[in-house]
């Protein structure tokens, strides 16, 4: 099994800069504008900013690194519509994320792994939805990381604390695979979303 995902992931690593390669930013357009109409985002895109709706969704994204698929254009979109925007905080090897919230202006400090964070000075939040990276995704909501277990460790502990939330993969569509190999530790996403579309395991 470890084997078998290490070399997934090389494959895997090629793939996705080859897509990154070919794209000219009309993927995360694409992304965005199907997130966008996830009922899941209803409250705030939908019916727009009326009294009716409950407190602004929190919406956890990411800082791009190597070939994923841009992030930060994503936080835009939906902080556009009213979102609150946060990246995740590495609290040490071993551990689950936390998050932080971030203005999207506020300049962001070096973490692990050439990923940026919000200041320590910022609130840590609790994110209704949560945008995840990959390397390869499947139909049945697997996801292949990179193997460091942050995000299967954080959805894990939030899982088990019973917190409401929707765990929403990005990726190309091209890092869709027909069956990953899995272990009792990996967890699944609630939905993918491609630039061609979305998937509900």
């Amino acid at each position: 099994m470890k084997q078998e995902k290490a070399t997934l992931r090389r494959e895997m690593k090629e793939t996705r800069t080859r897509l990154h390669g070919e794209d000219n930013g009309d993927a995360a357009r694409l992304v965005a504008s199907h997130l966008l109409m996830l009922p899941e985002l209803a409250g705030e895109v939908q019916r727009g900013i009326k009294a009716e709706r409950a407190e602004p969704h929190i919406v956890a994204g990411y800082y791009p690194i190597q070939t994923e698929l841009d992030g930060l254009f994503l936080l835009k979109a939906l902080s556009a519509f009213q979102c609150r925007c946060a990246l995740p905080v590495m609290n040490g090897k071993n551990r689950h994320l936390a998050f932080r919230e971030w203005d999207l202006i506020e300049d962001l400090k070096d973490g692990p792994y050439g990923t940026q964070e919000p200041k320590s000075d910022l609130l840590y939040v609790m994110p209704d939805i949560m945008l995840v990276p990959l390397l390869a995704f499947d139909e049945r909501g697997m996801r292949l990381g990179y193997g460091g277990g942050y995000y299967d460790r954080t959805l894990q502990a939030y899982r088990d604390k019973g917190h409401p939330f929707t765990a929403i993969g990005v990726a190309y569509e091209g890092q869709k695979c027909a069956k990953l190999p899995t272990a009792k530790y990996d967890q699944p996403l609630d939905i993918i979303v491609t630039e061609q579309g979305i998937y509900r395991p």
